[in-house]
């Protein structure tokens, strides 16, 4: 797996090596939701180089994972994904769109230090 998992104090990192992997994504769904901290704390994902290896389709696989296996009671709300190209940012729209209706939040930056802001406030 090429995502990286950093505990911070406010939020939950998560950083991929390799762009925007679909097989990354699914495991690294139930490792994040496997985190003690995971209950209390927001995360942000960072999509900035490498390939998109999935399909639009597969989105919503990873959405119905994540309804599947996300903790309804979590003081964390929101999730963020900071996408580097315009391929990215436009996936990362789509699944923010088709995600309404899960219990967190969901929003596209292009920066990391946007995203970090509006998990923390």
């Amino acid at each position: 797996m090429s995502l990286k998992f950093t505990n911070h104090h406010d939020y939950i990192l998560i950083e991929s090596s390799t762009g925007m992997d679909f097989w990354d994504i699914m495991e690294g769904i139930p490792k994040l939701f496997s985190m003690p901290e995971y209950k209390y704390k927001n995360d942000i994902w960072v999509f900035t180089s490498g390939q998109i290896k999935m399909a639009y389709a597969d989105l919503y696989t990873i959405k119905k994972l994540v309804d599947e296996i996300c903790s309804h009671n979590s003081k964390g709300t929101k999730t963020a994904i900071v996408a580097e190209n315009g391929l990215q940012k436009s996936v990362g729209v789509f699944y923010s769109d088709i995600s309404k209706d899960l219990p967190r939040k969901i929003r596209v930056f292009s920066e990391l230090e946007s995203a970090k802001h509006w998990i923390t406030t």
